[in-house]
C-alpha cells in the first residue's frame, strides 16, 4: 500500500471517523507575550474561559494544556460536524491572546483502523511521482 493513499484516506476520513457525528480538533497556538504578562500579573486557570468560548460555539472543551518552554497552548475540542471552528480562531486572534495557531482534525488510534480500511479500498489509485 502506498503511503500517499493512506494520507489521502486520513484527510478524507478524519472529519468523519467519530461514531458520534462529531469531529475532534487539536488547536495549537503560541501565546502573545502580553498574554503571558497578564497571566504572571494575575495567575489564573484559563480552562474555564476556554470552555465558555467552546460551548458558545457549540463545541466541548476536552483538554487544555500549556507546553512548557515553547509557550504553546494545546486545546482538544469536540464539535458537531456542522460547526465551523473558524470563528473560534478569529475570536482568539481578535482578543490578542495568540499570534500563531493551527487546527488539526484528530482521530483515536481505534478510529485510525477505519481510516486504514478505507485506504485499502483505493490504495492503488494513486502513485508517487515518477522519475
Amino acid at each position: 500500500m502506498k503511503m500517499t493513499a493512506l494520507v489521502t484516506a486520513f484527510s478524507l476520513l478524519a472529519t468523519t471517523a467519530s461514531a458520534e457525528g462529531t469531529t475532534r480538533y487539536m488547536l495549537e497556538g503560541i501565546a502573545e507575550p502580553a498574554t503571558w504578562g497578564a497571566i504572571i500579573a494575575n495567575p489564573q486557570d484559563r480552562g474555564p474561559n476556554a470552555a465558555t468560548l467552546m460551548n458558545a460555539a457549540g463545541c466541548e472543551l476536552i483538554d487544555y494544556y500549556f507546553g512548557m518552554y515553547n509557550y504553546k497552548s494545546y486545546v482538544v475540542i469536540q464539535c458537531p460536524k456542522s460547526v465551523d471552528i473558524s470563528p473560534i480562531q478569529m475570536i482568539m486572534f481578535g482578543a490578542g491572546t495568540v499570534d500563531t495557531a493551527t487546527a488539526t482534525p484528530i482521530v483515536t488510534t481505534a478510529e485510525m483502523v477505519d481510516v486504514a480500511k478505507a485506504a485499502q479500498n483505493f490504495s492503488g489509485s494513486y502513485g508517487g511521482p515518477s522519475e
